[in-house]
């Protein structure tokens, strides 16, 4: 495989590893607080986390083992890392499917409107639960359909409606809402589970004829990638008919009856598919790391999240800023602890990797306050 094939196949794999739901929450945070703001969010934090991404795949180099984040947060962090980093990747990965039902379950409304929002997230659930009872390898054809259907869904959007006039319906800043775009955006870019994948293809395809730095280059393009999607989305948004909410889906109804159709069968198709692979992820920590049975890790994966939304945690902007910001800034704080660790790092790296750890530190803070008013 040639240099610019092994680039292509890597940046390929961040940007699929990165697009995901989290894109349906962007609209909602660019109304409140301004466009301006929403785009100097996703700029600054598409850098963060390429820098992080980086980072993490130079301790990957210099470690040259086959532990990963939960290994490494044991083997340089201690067993209080592990126990944070056990928490933060299992709750964060909980809660992502608790994302994905409650979307799933306005699909399924966009289909049948007389359904109510529990039905249809009832519904949903069962229908995502089968693959879990059926299967137990992650399906990488299955992944890389629902990346196809999101990317499918930008593009039907996208060319569907108005964009010229997108900008003018919403504010460029307010800062009553300054704040709000961290954890929805966050949630949106944070794909860290690639850079492992790309490890691996480096170290298999390991050539004189290689740039050393590929892999750094990939990792920026993919996570661009899905940035420059995410802009065009929440444009083709804006230039649609309809209101914009926090979930984006029920902000639509007022489109054609075919269009809500399609978009319906896309969207639940999009959400339906990464249940697999996240419900296995969890499953297999619960069993490795936790040492818990088979049947009752499999169980906690398949009524764990619906308990949640059925005891409150239903709200779909209020959950994706909770995984972003608490959840999902925790796990970049320990990839940067782990590469002060194990890097030697200049001063002003460190000094900015310092400052790094207080944006997703605050951002954490943040979040909780949000999500508790």
């Amino acid at each position: 495989m040639g240099p610019l094939r092994s680039f292509a196949k890597e940046a390929g794999l961040v940007a699929a590893t990165t697009l995901g739901a989290g894109i349906f929450a962007l609209p909602f945070v660019f109304l409140k607080a301004g466009w301006l703001a929403g785009l100097f969010y996703l700029v600054i934090l598409a850098v963060i986390i390429v820098s992080v991404h980086i980072l993490y795949f130079r301790v990957l180099e210099k470690v040259n083992e086959k532990n990963r984040l939960l290994g490494l947060a044991r083997a340089y962090l201690g067993k209080l890392g592990f126990a944070v980093g056990l928490f933060a990747i299992l709750g964060g990965l909980i809660l992502t499917l608790v994302v994905y039902l409650i979307l799933g379950g306005k699909f399924v409304q966009l289909l049948f409107p007389s359904f109510s929002s529990n039905l249809a997230i009832l519904i949903f659930w069962v229908v995502s639960a089968m693959p879990l009872l059926l299967k137990e390898r992650r399906s990488l054809n299955l992944e890389i359909l629902g990346i196809i259907l999101t990317a499918a869904i930008i593009i039907f959007i996208f060319f569907t409606s108005d964009p010229g006039g997108a900008l003018s319906q919403i504010n460029a800043f307010n800062w009553r809402n300054a704040l709000l775009p961290f954890g929805a955006i966050l949630f949106a870019l944070a794909g860290w589970t690639s850079v492992e994948p790309v490890f691996d293809v480096e170290r298999r395809l390991k050539s004189e004829l290689t740039p050393a730095a590929q892999p750094y280059f990939a990792l920026a393009a993919g996570t661009a990638i899905a940035a420059v999607l995410y802009v065009v989305f929440v444009t083709g948004i804006f230039g649609s008919s309809g209101a914009i909410t926090s979930d984006t889906v029920s902000g639509l109804l007022g489109w054609p009856k075919y269009k809500l159709v399609l978009l319906a069968i896309l969207g639940l198709f999009a959400v339906w598919t990464p249940h697999l692979p996240i419900g296995l992820e969890i499953k297999h920590s619960l069993e490795n790391d936790l040492h818990l049975g088979r049947a009752f890790s499999l169980g906690l994966v398949i009524f764990l999240p619906i308990i949640l939304i059925f005891l409150g945690l239903n709200s779909f902007a209020r959950v994706v800023g909770l995984v972003g910001g608490v959840f999902l800034s925790t796990q970049y704080l320990l990839m940067i602890l782990v590469g002060k660790k194990v890097l030697e790092l200049g001063r002003i790296k460190s000094i900015l990797l310092y400052f790094v750890s207080l944006i997703f530190v605050a951002a954490a803070v943040y979040e909780v306050y949000y999500f508790f008013h």
